[in-house]
Protein backbone atom coordinates (compact mmCIF):
# COMPACT_ATOMS: atom_id res chain seq x y z
CA UNK A 1 0.00 0.00 0.00
CA UNK A 2 2.83 2.40 0.87
CA UNK A 3 4.57 1.72 -2.43
CA UNK A 4 1.37 2.47 -4.35
CA UNK A 5 0.85 5.71 -2.42
CA UNK A 6 4.49 6.76 -2.87
CA UNK A 7 4.37 5.99 -6.61
CA UNK A 8 1.14 7.96 -6.99
CA UNK A 9 2.62 10.96 -5.21
CA UNK A 10 5.74 10.86 -7.38
CA UNK A 11 3.66 10.71 -10.57
CA UNK A 12 1.49 13.59 -9.38
CA UNK A 13 4.56 15.70 -8.58
CA UNK A 14 6.07 14.99 -11.99
CA UNK A 15 2.83 15.94 -13.74
CA UNK A 16 2.58 19.18 -11.75
CA UNK A 17 6.17 20.11 -12.62
CA UNK A 18 5.54 19.53 -16.34
CA UNK A 19 2.34 21.54 -16.22
CA UNK A 20 4.06 24.44 -14.45
CA UNK A 21 6.80 24.50 -17.08
CA UNK A 22 4.18 24.55 -19.85
CA UNK A 23 2.29 27.37 -18.14
CA UNK A 24 5.47 29.43 -17.73
CA UNK A 25 6.30 28.85 -21.39
CA UNK A 26 2.84 29.95 -22.54
CA UNK A 27 2.86 33.02 -20.30
CA UNK A 28 6.20 34.11 -21.75
CA UNK A 29 5.11 33.32 -25.30
CA UNK A 30 1.84 35.24 -25.11
CA UNK A 31 3.69 38.38 -24.03
CA UNK A 32 6.26 38.11 -26.81
CA UNK A 33 6.33 40.21 -29.98
CA UNK A 34 8.28 37.53 -31.83
CA UNK A 35 8.46 33.75 -31.57
CA UNK A 36 11.71 31.92 -32.20
CA UNK A 37 11.85 28.79 -34.34
CA UNK A 38 12.61 26.75 -31.20
CA UNK A 39 9.58 28.16 -29.36
CA UNK A 40 7.35 27.52 -32.38
CA UNK A 41 8.62 23.94 -32.60
CA UNK A 42 8.00 23.36 -28.89
CA UNK A 43 4.48 24.74 -29.16
CA UNK A 44 3.46 22.79 -32.27
CA UNK A 45 5.21 19.51 -31.53
CA UNK A 46 3.75 19.54 -28.03
CA UNK A 47 0.27 20.03 -29.48
CA UNK A 48 0.61 17.00 -31.76
CA UNK A 49 2.22 14.89 -29.00
CA UNK A 50 5.60 14.52 -30.70
CA UNK A 51 7.53 15.72 -27.62
CA UNK A 52 7.13 15.63 -23.86
CA UNK A 53 6.70 18.97 -22.02
CA UNK A 54 9.98 18.53 -20.14
CA UNK A 55 12.07 18.09 -23.32
CA UNK A 56 12.43 21.83 -23.93
CA UNK A 57 12.55 24.16 -26.89
CA UNK A 58 15.96 23.13 -28.26
CA UNK A 59 15.00 19.46 -28.29
CA UNK A 60 11.72 20.32 -30.00
CA UNK A 61 13.55 22.28 -32.68
CA UNK A 62 16.00 19.40 -33.22
CA UNK A 63 13.05 17.02 -33.59
CA UNK A 64 11.31 19.35 -36.06
CA UNK A 65 14.50 19.51 -38.12
CA UNK A 66 14.98 15.75 -38.07
CA UNK A 67 11.40 15.28 -39.27
CA UNK A 68 11.87 17.85 -42.03
CA UNK A 69 9.20 20.11 -40.54
CA UNK A 70 11.39 23.13 -39.86
CA UNK A 71 12.03 25.51 -42.76
CA UNK A 72 15.45 24.84 -44.25
CA UNK A 73 16.96 28.21 -43.34
CA UNK A 74 15.64 28.36 -39.76
CA UNK A 75 17.78 28.47 -36.65
CA UNK A 76 16.56 27.90 -33.07
CA UNK A 77 17.03 31.47 -31.78
CA UNK A 78 15.98 33.35 -34.92
CA UNK A 79 12.39 34.66 -34.98
CA UNK A 80 10.09 32.66 -37.22
CA UNK A 81 7.79 34.31 -39.76
CA UNK A 82 4.21 33.45 -40.69
CA UNK A 83 5.33 31.35 -43.67
CA UNK A 84 7.78 29.27 -41.63
CA UNK A 85 5.20 28.70 -38.91
CA UNK A 86 2.63 27.75 -41.52
CA UNK A 87 5.00 25.12 -42.90
CA UNK A 88 5.56 23.70 -39.42
CA UNK A 89 1.79 23.55 -38.81
CA UNK A 90 1.06 22.01 -42.23
CA UNK A 91 3.67 19.30 -41.75
CA UNK A 92 2.76 18.55 -38.13
CA UNK A 93 -0.95 18.23 -38.91
CA UNK A 94 -0.28 16.37 -42.18
CA UNK A 95 -2.42 18.81 -44.16
CA UNK A 96 -3.25 17.74 -47.67
CA UNK A 97 -2.94 20.99 -49.55
CA UNK A 98 -4.01 22.30 -52.89
CA UNK A 99 -2.19 21.70 -56.15
CA UNK A 100 0.71 24.08 -55.51
CA UNK A 101 1.37 22.86 -51.94
CA UNK A 102 1.11 19.24 -53.09
CA UNK A 103 3.60 19.81 -55.91
CA UNK A 104 5.89 22.23 -54.09
CA UNK A 105 5.57 21.78 -50.32
CA UNK A 106 7.21 24.93 -49.01
CA UNK A 107 6.58 27.67 -46.44
CA UNK A 108 5.12 29.93 -49.15
CA UNK A 109 2.43 27.46 -50.23
CA UNK A 110 1.81 26.25 -46.67
CA UNK A 111 1.03 29.86 -45.74
CA UNK A 112 -1.39 30.16 -48.66
CA UNK A 113 -3.05 26.88 -47.67
CA UNK A 114 -3.58 28.02 -44.08
CA UNK A 115 -5.02 31.33 -45.28
CA UNK A 116 -7.41 29.54 -47.63
CA UNK A 117 -8.56 27.27 -44.79
CA UNK A 118 -9.10 30.31 -42.52
CA UNK A 119 -6.52 29.00 -40.04
CA UNK A 120 -4.63 32.25 -40.58
CA UNK A 121 -7.16 35.05 -40.54
CA UNK A 122 -6.91 38.73 -41.34
CA UNK A 123 -4.21 40.52 -43.24
CA UNK A 124 -0.66 39.40 -42.67
CA UNK A 125 2.58 39.36 -44.59
CA UNK A 126 4.00 35.83 -44.89
CA UNK A 127 7.47 37.25 -44.18
CA UNK A 128 6.36 39.19 -41.07
CA UNK A 129 7.55 38.05 -37.66
CA UNK A 130 5.06 35.95 -35.79
CA UNK A 131 3.98 37.17 -32.35
CA UNK A 132 3.16 34.86 -29.47
CA UNK A 133 -0.56 35.57 -29.40
CA UNK A 134 -0.86 35.00 -33.16
CA UNK A 135 1.06 31.72 -32.86
CA UNK A 136 -1.31 30.41 -30.19
CA UNK A 137 -4.40 31.53 -32.12
CA UNK A 138 -3.20 29.88 -35.34
CA UNK A 139 -2.38 26.67 -33.49
CA UNK A 140 -5.80 26.72 -31.83
CA UNK A 141 -7.52 27.04 -35.23
CA UNK A 142 -5.36 24.23 -36.63
CA UNK A 143 -6.34 22.00 -33.70
CA UNK A 144 -10.01 22.85 -34.23
CA UNK A 145 -9.72 22.06 -37.94
CA UNK A 146 -8.02 18.74 -37.16
CA UNK A 147 -10.64 17.85 -34.57
CA UNK A 148 -8.42 18.22 -31.50
CA UNK A 149 -4.94 17.05 -30.59
CA UNK A 150 -3.54 14.25 -32.71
Amino acid sequence: MRILLLTSLMLLAAAAAGSAQSNEFLDGLLGSDSVTAAQASYLVLGAVDRIEPDEGEEAAFAEAQSLGWAPKDSRPVIPIDFAGYSYLIARAFELKGGVMYSLFPSPRYAYRELVSRQIIQGRSDPQARLGGLAAVRILNRALDAAGGAK
